[in-house]
């Protein structure tokens, strides 16, 4: 039998700091002091980073120089979907490592998390675990292979892997050795992170109910949201009018409440108004406030929101819906800070930063004169657009991991993830009411799903809708083209069974630019079999 299962690892005493580090276990050796001071350093470096990326590459990279492995892995559980990923690689294919998925249980890499044993082989082609139509498909001839599980507390957490010795000798159990300390180590930096990130997310919700969100509070991992952000954070430090614009559910309150939060006026109140949920009459006392008897009901004095966000930050959301009646009056307001009360003769003056949103198209309704084109540019002294949560589909996982963590502890349910036929639903959607939309399929989930992971069944049925196309009317022709070029790649891919070089072919392209179109496009090969 080529592979070994190893139910222990030697350990190791330190005779002297300048000499060697011997072993206590012939079948081991010992270890250099080249290798010893590579473990101290990756010790030190898991200990003063804070970004858990750069541990893991920086370690990884260390540790391949001392093993000596032409490539390495370190494979990490994902909460929401239980399979394996690439969270860190070396080596001439580490970015089309990336892409693969695992399922705990397959594959050398799963066999080795399932059973919690470290394995070693000098063939790895002739392992009945090995699946060679991954190594095919990213052209990697793997032949010697070893692979440590990472645990703590009794929870796995994923694997290191090392492949292909680079002096054609095989890994032995020193290497064992070698990657048990570093794979210990890692296991206590993944514990900490995320006990990091229950802290961040609890402490999220408390600051979101303080009302105390800034910016690195929105979760987001997307380049397209991250520069919205970095535009939002820039306008915070003005006084200037903001109007923020996206569709229903993208976060428009949210960023509009960050800006607060963020500006000079962040000690002031931040009063938002919803200008569709009222008619003309009860909007404008809402908004101005009304004295005594100024109409029917009103039986006493009362403060508008303009009022008691006086210092602060007014958010009119749903700009788009205030009846035009009232438009001319919010114009004045907000080039002369000062108004009545609704049947008031006295003038009152604020110190007021407007920002409002809208899911309408104002121009339109310019042209259709239900919007006064003075409010229009008046309100429109910098724009923020909001991307749709398609159009930002990097941000489905970490988005999905935030609200299950949300909800279960909420609703004190013990669920360990989706499968990955729901991920699959999820990741597929097209989002028509994008993050709220997204918040609310992940609590349905949880609350109805009966089972420690979330099936597809537990989900909305709105989810399992036949027609999955994401382009609809009046997507801009980029954006038709660029879901157009994802669904086709995956199509073909589907039909290869993840085969580069095969797909490349039929779609009559470089196989280097399949796999840039593969990462920019963000599409998440399943194959047949894993690594």
């Amino acid at each position: 039998m080529r592979g070994v299962a190893a139910d222990r690892t030697a350990t190791y005493l330190s005779r002297e700091m300048e000499g060697p580090v011997w072993a206590t276990d012939p079948m081991t050796g010992y270890l250099s002091k080249e290798e010893y001071l590579t473990l101290l350093k990756i010790s030190q470096t898991i200990n003063s980073l804070l970004d858990l990326d750069e541990i893991l590459d920086q370690s990884l990279q260390l540790l391949a120089t001392v093993i000596k492995a032409s490539a390495s892995t370190i494979w990490l559980i994902k909460e929401s979907t239980q399979k394996l990923y690439v969270a860190s690689a070396t080596g001439e294919k580490s970015e089309e490592m990336k892409v693969i998925r695992l399922d705990i249980g397959q594959g050398i890499v799963g066999i080795a998390v399932k059973e919690g044993k470290a394995i070693i082989t000098d063939d790895a082609r002739h392992e009945k675990h090995h699946a060679k139509e991954i190594a095919e498909m990213l052209d990697l001839e793997i032949r010697t292979m070893i692979c440590v599980p990472m645990s703590s507390k009794g929870r796995r957490l994923g694997a290191i892997q090392a492949m292909n010795k680079t002096d054609k000798q095989v890994f032995n159990h020193k290497d064992i050795f070698m990657l048990s300390v570093v794979a210990n180590s890692i296991a206590i930096a993944l514990e900490n992170a995320r006990l990091y990130r229950y802290i961040h997310d609890e402490n999220h919700d408390l600051r979101r109910k303080l009302g105390t969100l800034e910016f690195r509070d929105i979760i987001t991992r997307g380049e397209k949201m991250k520069k919205v952000l970095e535009l939002a954070e820039r306008v915070a430090q003005t006084n200037s009018t903001v109007l923020i614009r996206g569709e229903s559910g993208t976060g428009k309150e949210l960023v509009a409440e960050s800006i607060h939060n963020a500006s000079l006026r962040k000690d002031k109140p931040f009063i938002a108004v919803n200008c569709a949920a009222l008619p003309g009459e009860l909007l404008a006392s809402e908004m101005f406030g009304h004295e005594r008897g100024s109409f029917t009901g009103a039986i006493g004095r009362k403060e508008g929101r303009f009022e008691l966000a006086d210092g602060g930050t007014l958010f009119l959301d749903e700009i788009g819906d205030m009846p035009i009646s009232l438009q001319a009056t919010l114009l004045r307001v907000s080039e002369n800070r000062s108004f009545y009360r609704v049947g008031g003769t006295k003038k009152i003056t604020c110190d007021v930063r407007i920002v409002a949103a809208t899911n309408q198209d104002l121009e339109a309704k310019i042209k259709d004169v239900t919007f006064r084109e003075d409010l229009y540019y008046r309100l429109n002294v910098i724009t923020i657009s909001l991307p749709p949560l398609r159009e930002r589909v990097e941000d489905i996982e970490v988005l999905t991991d935030y609200f299950l963590i949300k909800y279960i502890m909420e609703t004190k349910r013990k669920k360990s993830g989706f499968t990955p036929q729901a991920m699959k639903l999820l990741m597929n959607h097209p989002w028509r009411g994008n993050v709220r939309e997204l918040e609310n399929a992940i609590e349905h989930a949880i609350v109805l799903g009966v089972t420690d992971e979330i099936q597809p069944d537990d989900l909305p049925l709105s989810l399992h809708e036949k027609d999955k196309v994401r382009v609809t009317y009046g997507d801009p022709l980029e954006e038709a083209q660029r879901q157009f070029k994802k669904e086709h790649i995956e199509k073909i891919l589907r039909r290869t069974k993840g085969n580069r070089s095969r797909a490349a072919e039929i779609l009559q392209i470089q196989r280097t630019y399949l796999s840039r179109l593969i990462k920019e496009l963000i599409i998440q090969i399943t194959p047949s079999a894993t690594v």
